[in-house]
């Protein structure tokens, strides 16, 4: 059963944090589940740009490291996210750039899958189970599925020396991550609660696959 309370953003007016923070709920089987809804401050397009600096080796950026500060607030226990890609004006917040070609598209999709994994263990380690992008784009929402495919197979062809990343990268891609392009409500009250119900009967072998990750993956 999901209990965490999520920790609130800091009060500070000089350094105004990357993500808005709230709550909402999700209902499955009578039961209320709290679930944190991540908003960006700003609109941002990704285009070729993107994809050139994707293809050189990352790290954490401070939005990251906020993010994944936030949600170990919460406490290690099962709980729901949502990335909304979209405001409560409407306002998109972040999208492709239409210029991009469809196989461009798809290997933004891939890249962005592949540079935020290292992020996706994190949030996994302080019991982020289920992380819902809603109100994506059509395009966006099928490359960055494309993404979770792709990297899926690479994973089936060739594995990470260290069998235990393997098992959590590949939990993540399969079970984890979500594209939608319904609203965040929708979402919520329509598709999760049965997701819920079937991350609840696989959360022991979630831990478990968090307690044998080497924690220089976490750190």
């Amino acid at each position: 059963m999901l209990q965490a309370r999520f920790g609130r953003q800091p009060q500070d007016a000089d350094t105004p944090p990357p993500f808005l923070l709230s709550e909402t709920t999700v209902t499955s089987q009578g039961t209320v589940y709290p679930m944190l809804v991540v908003t960006a401050r700003a609109c941002r397009v990704f285009g070729e740009e993107r994809i050139e600096a994707l293809k050189q080796p990352t790290s954490l950026s401070a939005a990251d490291r906020y993010l994944i500060e936030q949600t170990k607030k919460g406490g290690s226990r099962v709980h729901l996210a949502a990335f909304r890609a979209a405001n409560e004006a409407g306002d998109r917040l972040w999208s492709f750039d239409p210029k991009l070609t469809s196989s461009q598209a798809e290997e933004l999709g891939y890249l962005i899958t592949k540079s935020l994994l290292p992020v996706h263990r994190r949030l996994m380690a302080n019991g982020v189970a289920l992380l819902a992008h809603t109100e994506c784009g059509t395009r966006e929402c099928y490359a960055m599925r494309y993404g979770v495919r792709r990297l899926l197979t690479e994973l089936e062809q060739q594995p990470h020396a260290d069998a235990a990343l393997t098992d959590v990268d590949r939990w993540i891609l399969r079970n984890m991550l979500f594209h939608f392009a319904l609203d965040l409500e929708i979402v919520t009250s329509s598709i999760l609660p049965n997701q819920i119900r079937m991350i609840e009967r696989r959360w022991a072998r979630v831990s478990d696959l968090v307690t044998k990750l080497p924690p220089h993956f976490l750190d």
